[in-house]
């Protein structure tokens, strides 16, 4: 016997595993203790001993080799303790450690032979999860305990039926609790959780196994911290010694062997694959299938056929997806990306109901055989028909999977994150619908994506939660528009009504001969009709009005070069002129008056005319360029601009906001 307890020797035709406090124990190993001859010498069982992609459960102890010295200091240790946090990589065999090694070990010991296992894997409501697994045992009325989300859910469902037998409580895929279950529900679990470790004795053992890369949430929550500070255990890879135990073991049991050097080669391989245990039964399940074992030895020749332990799981996903025509094969694309999640930039396997998949005839067919083939595995929790992705492994390892996740990695990131929000709305409006609608409903950009996302028929596949979230938000959104669109409206009344106000004073003020005041309340009706495209005669006739009744007489003097070209405007009340001095003037042909200024041309303006509806004038000059002027209802606004700009300026009566009025009318088109 050796002095680690932790490890295992072979003496003669015996494997002794010593465990403190659990004695030793004999194990004969049919792969170590006999020859070819006397293995083939066996009753040949021809039903393959690998699980393929599929994990151990607590039924297939008997095909599980090669964790023995974890499984005994495992038990051990739950001898002592009765927490067990067990961290591993994606593809570590964390949870068939536990399912056919470590339970079955349990039940062995003094104790624990009517030891209940309720193992489950946190999903969306992870009570609900507890419940599932409650129910065949205890029945529902019993069972509904577990349904209720309260921190002590799971003390009093312990206390009301746990009775005086053991339990062994497995929460397996324990990451799942951060990346399937909403916030709120999360953070009532992890209580109740924590309340259950902190309030339970020998006769209730809790087991959470982790990928190890999802440590960092366990961050916002202490008391799980604790957790793993004092109850956790790494699971490390198997070394040469085991990885031969479990691969050649469960073949002699069946009176099969390896060809010479195959199993050093498989070894060799998988050591050049990470998280490769998924991928070394899966090839050994193939291997088995796709040799003739009739003479009981499974050959090199076939293994190299297969692509090795590398190239197996790819090339057998391959053959299955290439049989598809494009149309299965784009079935396929979104049957994965419904069960594909990123955490950060890793892929990561999700459950979804199985019926989302079946309503297209043709994504049905190809479910079925993507389950049939072992990519995808299919099972009833709660009566209710559940599909995922047969194992992590298959994102890794399958080029195709691979390519689809860089192509589609905003339609993956942005239907998870729909996913995720419609749960947490449906938390909150059960809480509070107003809280509910303010807090979640999606923002027109992110809707109208989403909604043309789904026209193009880019996010196939939504669950019923989702996309009734999806209608809500888009009730919500036409909701709003529409009490926008009535506000705005509603302003535009009012302000429209306050031109018509403002037109009406202005002409009281010209008839009282305050022509000043009148065109500046003029202006601002105008300014109120520019800014909403719209017109009223009450302001027009009161703009016409100070523009044609004015009595003011100015010459048409005020170039300072000699006049080029002039121009009548077809109404023949607005006469331009060019100038050498490189202006235009606009003239109020009754009046002689000046009405603007325009400036802008470099050189000599040689051209001036109006356009047919008499709102535009173009220019032509020596400085080469022919400039578009808008003279409509805006020009109507300068008249008498030297005037109306010393009255803003100077009249201490005129408010700092209207002596603005004029700033930027009369702009180059």
């Amino acid at each position: 016997m050796t002095e680690n307890p932790s490890r295992v020797t072979t003496k003669g035709d015996v494997l002794g595993v010593a465990g403190t406090n659990a004695g030793t124990v004999n194990i004969t190993y049919i792969s170590r203790t006999s020859s070819d001859t006397e293995i083939h010498a066996r009753k040949l069982n021809k039903s393959s001993p690998y699980k393929g992609l599929v994990k151990f459960d607590a039924d297939d102890k008997d095909k599980f080799f090669g964790r023995d010295h974890w499984i005994i200091e495992l038990t051990d240790y739950l001898e002592k303790n009765n927490v067990l946090l067990l961290l591993g990589a994606s593809g570590s065999g964390k949870s068939s450690l536990i399912q056919a090694g470590l339970i079955p070990k349990l039940k062995e010991q003094h104790g624990y032979e009517e030891l209940v296992n309720l193992t489950f894997v946190p999903d969306i409501n992870a009570f609900e999860s507890f419940y599932v697994c409650l129910k065949p045992r205890y029945g529902q009325s019993e069972a509904k305990l577990a349904q209720a989300v309260k921190e002590d859910t799971l003390v009093k469902v312990v206390q009301s039926l746990k009775q005086d037998a053991q339990w062994l409580i497995f929460i397996d895929q324990f990451e799942e609790l951060f990346t399937r279950t909403p916030k709120t529900e999360r953070d009532i679990f992890i209580k109740s959780l924590i309340q259950l470790i902190e309030n339970s004795d020998a006769s209730v053992k809790i087991i959470l196994t982790m990928r190890a890369d999802f440590l960092d949430r366990l961050s916002p929550y202490p008391d799980l911290g604790k957790v793993h500070d004092r109850y956790s255990r790494m699971l490390t890879e198997m070394d040469d010694i085991d990885l031969r135990l479990a691969i050649a073991e469960p073949a002699a049991r069946n009176g099969v062997t390896f060809e010479q050097g195959l199993i050093d080669q498989i070894i060799a391989d998988f050591h050049q694959q990470a998280g490769s245990l998924p991928l070394l039964q899966y090839t050994l399940n193939l291997l088995w299938k796709n040799d003739d074992i009739q003479d009981q030895v499974l050959n090199s020749k076939t293994y190299q056929n297969l692509g090795g332990l590398t190239g197996a799981l790819q090339q057998q996903a391959n053959k299955i997806y290439n049989q598809f025509n494009e149309q299965q094969k784009k079935a396929a694309e979104q049957i994965f990306i419904g069960l594909i999640e990123l955490v950060g930039k890793e892929p990561v396997s999700r459950r979804a109901d199985k019926p989302i998949f079946e309503q297209d005839g043709t994504q049905k067919e190809v479910l079925y055989k993507l389950i049939d083939n072992r990519l995808l595995v299919s099972k009833i929790e709660d009566g209710k028909a559940k599909v995922e992705v047969a194992h992590e492994a298959l994102l890794r390892s399958w080029k195709v999977l691979q390519d689809l996740i860089r192509y589609k990695e905003e339609i993956i990131v942005l239907r998870n994150r729909l996913s995720a929000d419609a749960k947490e709305w449906d938390e909150l409006r059960k809480q509070d619908p107003r809280k509910a609608i303010n807090a979640l409903i999606l923002n027109v950009p992110k809707l109208t994506k989403i909604i043309n996302l789904a026209k193009e028929k880019s996010l196939p596949n939504l669950d019923a939660l989702t996309t009734e979230f999806i209608q809500a938000s888009i009730k919500y959104q036409n909701q709003v528009q529409k009490i926008e669109a009535e506000r705005k409206q509603r302003e535009v009344s009012t302000e429209l009504s306050l031109a018509n106000s403002l037109g009406r004073y202005s002409s009281s003020l010209f008839d009282t001969h305050h022509e000043l005041e009148a065109f500046v309340e003029a202006i601002k009706a105008g300014k109120i009709l520019h800014k909403h495209k719209a017109t009223d005669g009450q302001v027009i006739s009161a703009l016409f009005k100070i523009v044609v009744e004015g009595r003011e007489y100015n010459r048409l003097e005020g170039h300072d070069n000699y006049v080029i070209s002039v121009s009548f405007s077809p109404d023949g009340k607005t006469l331009a002129s060019s100038s050498a001095d490189c202006t235009i003037k606009l003239w109020d042909v009754e009046t002689g008056k000046e009405i603007r200024t325009l400036t802008g041309h470099e050189d000599s303006v040689s051209s001036v005319s109006f356009s047919p509806d008499g709102k535009t004038l173009a220019s032509g000059s020596s400085d080469k360029t022919i400039k578009l002027w808008d003279i409509g209802l805006d020009s109507l606004m300068k008249l008498s601009w030297d005037r109306v700009r010393n009255y803003l300026t100077y009249n201490p009566n005129v408010s700092e906001s209207d002596r603005h009025l004029c700033d930027g009318i009369g702009t180059e088109k």
